[in-house]
């Protein structure tokens, strides 16, 4: 066994975090974008995935999204999406749908069923993973993922969706060690752990870097063992404007003046293109650091307030 002084530490410098994504993803490649809905998006990275200048990539996620996928579109990067669902919950993602009905993006009808199934069949390193539940239905007839098999031991028709192997998969979570062990303090984690098996590379970003004694303390905590990661990021409020519940919520505010500047776009007012233009130059390609993007956000009194709303949660 080796000797945990001889282990390769995985902790990276924030600042080499852009090397990495040009080194390991591609134009075209296929992104996975770890957390569910407005919860523990790694924006952080999503941030250098935009400034690495990629494009036409495929994206997709857990069963739901919303925020990154439409800032990432905004900023031009995305050509296709495996996505079944891309909401800001309480309004439609205003980029995604402009995208859609213009056709700039192609957005193929898949389930959540299908992408849970694709990350668990490349997970386990086979091909594809077999449904029964689409049997009846009208799921196959619009899901590229999805082809209609017989079981080979009864001859009863089923269908199967096919491996999702990402070339590289961004993840948040809230701890993790220099090793690469990371540990998600809320629920609701299973997209997470299947990307990390599933991904060619991974990525993930924690909002703090704990000693590895206390990762060792309580294994049974560790929600992605080292072994599944490639790089760690320490970055404080790494999800912004995600939440990463218990230590920060959802500001909803700041998404809320996104989704407005990105709906006036969409119906073309008026200067409402330069005006997105000038919110991703503002947080995205002038903030080179997450320091520089907090300030951007509203720096250390709008995060103590996020904090502390968590905190009476």
């Amino acid at each position: 066994m080796t000797a945990p002084s001889q282990r390769p530490q995985k902790l990276v410098a924030p600042d080499a975090v852009g090397g990495l994504i040009r080194a390991w993803l591609d134009d075209g490649d296929l992104l996975a974008i770890g957390g569910l809905f407005k919860q523990g998006r790694p924006m952080v990275l999503v941030r250098e995935v935009i400034r690495s200048g990629r494009n036409r990539l495929k994206l997709v996620s857990s069963p739901g999204s919303g925020f990154d996928a439409d800032l990432m579109i905004a900023a031009g990067c995305v050509a296709e999406t495996f996505l079944p669902a891309v909401t800001l919950e309480d309004r439609m993602c205003p980029t995604f749908r402009s995208a859609v009905e213009n056709g700039a993006i192609t957005a193929h009808c898949v389930d959540a069923l299908s992408i849970v199934g694709g990350y668990l069949a490349a997970a386990n390193g086979v091909t594809f993973q077999p449904v029964a539940a689409w049997v009846g239905s009208d799921v196959p007839k619009h899901n590229p993922l999805i082809a209609r098999i017989d079981c080979p031991f009864t001859g009863q028709p089923l269908y199967a969706t096919q491996a999702i192997r990402p070339k590289l998969a961004l993840l948040h979570a809230q701890e993790g060690d220099v090793y690469g062990n990371v540990r998600h303090l809320s629920t609701m984690t299973y997209a997470d752990q299947m990307m990390a098996r599933a991904a060619e590379k991974v990525i993930v970003s924690v909002d703090r870097i704990v000693d590895t004694e206390t990762i060792v303390a309580r294994p049974r905590e560790t929600t992605i063992p080292c072994i599944y990661v490639d790089a760690i990021v320490e970055a404080a409020y790494g999800a912004h404007p995600t939440g990463s519940f218990p230590l920060y919520s959802i500001d909803e505010d700041h998404i809320e003046m996104y989704a407005t500047l990105a709906e006036a776009a969409r119906k073309g007012e008026a200067g409402a293109d330069t005006a997105l233009r000038a919110y991703l130059d503002r947080h995205v390609h002038h903030a080179l650091t997450q320091q520089a993007y907090v300030e951007s956000v509203g720096g250390a009194q709008r995060m103590k307030a996020l904090e502390e709303e968590a905190a009476s949660l």
